[in-house]
């Protein structure tokens, strides 16, 4: 029994990426078929990610940034009412908007993100896979920060 439990959450993540990833294959291969579901999956993902995006700010490992900006992606597919409310959000619409103007993270971010992605991969690393599983992840997360390090970043502003 504990065995079980003990893999709950690969269970878990392994059929959530599976059915991302057959909705991504029907998004870019089967529009017509994706049509008929497109708003009520993108509203989900939008949900999901900004839930996770609001719970990453208390839990440390979790990253915010990443999870707002799959949000707004994800809103602006399917909803003009939240996507306007993301990018009037006091916290979040800076964040949004400069990915959207830029293309890029302010160094703020980025420092806060590479720094709570390091240590949460070193120690699921450490804790939980084999030894393929661990440079998989490792490679994952290496190029994770250096994708972050390397987003450009918006002017800033200087008050007069």
């Amino acid at each position: 029994m504990t065995n079980f439990l003990e893999q709950i959450p690969t269970i878990i993540f392994s059929y959530i990426g599976g059915g991302i990833f057959v909705l991504l294959i029907l998004y870019k291969f089967y529009p017509k078929i994706f049509l008929s579901i497109h708003k009520p999956f993108f509203f989900t993902i939008g949900v999901l990610s900004l839930s996770l995006g609001y719970i990453g700010i208390v839990v440390p490992g979790l990253p915010t940034t990443v999870f707002i900006l799959i949000s707004a992606w994800a809103f602006s597919k399917c909803s003009e009412r939240f996507t306007a409310w993301l990018e009037n959000h006091r916290i979040f619409g800076p964040i949004i908007l400069n990915w959207k103007t830029y293309r890029g993270l302010s160094r703020r971010a980025k420092k806060l993100a590479i720094a709570m992605i390091i240590p949460t991969f070193i120690l699921t690393i450490y804790l939980v896979f084999s030894l393929v599983g661990d440079l998989i992840f490792g490679g994952f997360g290496i190029a994770l920060c250096t994708w972050l390090a390397t987003r450009p970043e918006p002017p800033v502003e200087t008050s007069n």
